[in-house]
């Protein structure tokens, strides 16, 4: 079973334990119902196409959060995310709604869904961010005072200032997870639309319904690379 992710820590990615804690969770799950595991870490974009494209072999990527498709299907949630924003300690930003951030610099991770409301706006070029090629170039980006604001998942921030070497020494004390305009959103494994992968989801989401707990939104540890 091959799958594409990228790395985005700590669910996914090359360098940590298992592949980070959401691909270790598939692993099981598929190892459950017959299958062994390949996944292949990409640039977001890449592992996305892998699949759409279907030249390689790769049947599935993730994590995403819900999107409506009728090429593609979703797996039951393997995950939860809390989206929102990543700020300056010293100028937060206290938002009660999207537009304000037309007040501001704030940046996007390329081809990233983001907040529901926030993306209808972008979309409708109502507000026109900045876009980067990675979480922690907007998170550099915020310390030194050239963003006011960018998009990231809280544990994702978390990770980058605890264990990050460039993020840790530039950004530590110097940023914050906003409380402005978040979203917690659900995390899924996707395929292409086809009677085989439908089956295959009946049969992988039944599997997860038994790992539940594993995932449900908690205050667990991140664990170390």
């Amino acid at each position: 079973m091959r799958l594409t992710s990228l790395d985005w820590a700590p669910y996914t990615g090359a360098g940590l334990p298992e592949g980070g804690e959401t691909t270790d969770l598939l692993r099981q799950v598929f190892a459950e119902i017959g299958y062994q595991l390949q996944v292949d870490f990409l640039p977001w974009t890449n592992a996305v196409n892998q699949v759409v494209s279907g030249v390689n072999g790769h049947l599935a990527y993730y994590p995403e959060y819900p999107l409506q498709d009728p090429k593609l299907l979703l797996s039951g949630a393997i995950g939860y995310s809390e989206l929102g924003l990543v700020e300056s300690v010293e100028k937060p930003l206290l938002l009660t709604n999207f537009l304000a951030l037309a007040n501001y610099r704030f940046g996007v991770v390329q081809d990233y869904l983001n907040m529901t409301e926030l993306d209808r706006l972008i979309a409708a070029n109502t507000l026109r961010p900045k876009i980067n090629s990675t979480d922690k170039d907007n998170v550099l980006q915020v310390a030194r005072g050239e963003l006011d604001a960018a998009v990231i998942d809280k544990r994702v921030l978390q990770y980058l200032l605890k264990y990050d070497a460039d993020v840790k020494a530039a950004a530590a004390g110097k940023v914050q997870f906003s409380q402005s305009l978040r979203e917690h959103k659900s995390l899924h494994l996707v395929f292409l639309a086809n009677p085989k992968n439908r089956k295959l989801i009946q049969k992988f989401n039944q599997q997860l319904q038994r790992h539940k707990t594993q995932f449900l939104p908690s205050a667990k540890a991140t664990k170390s690379p």
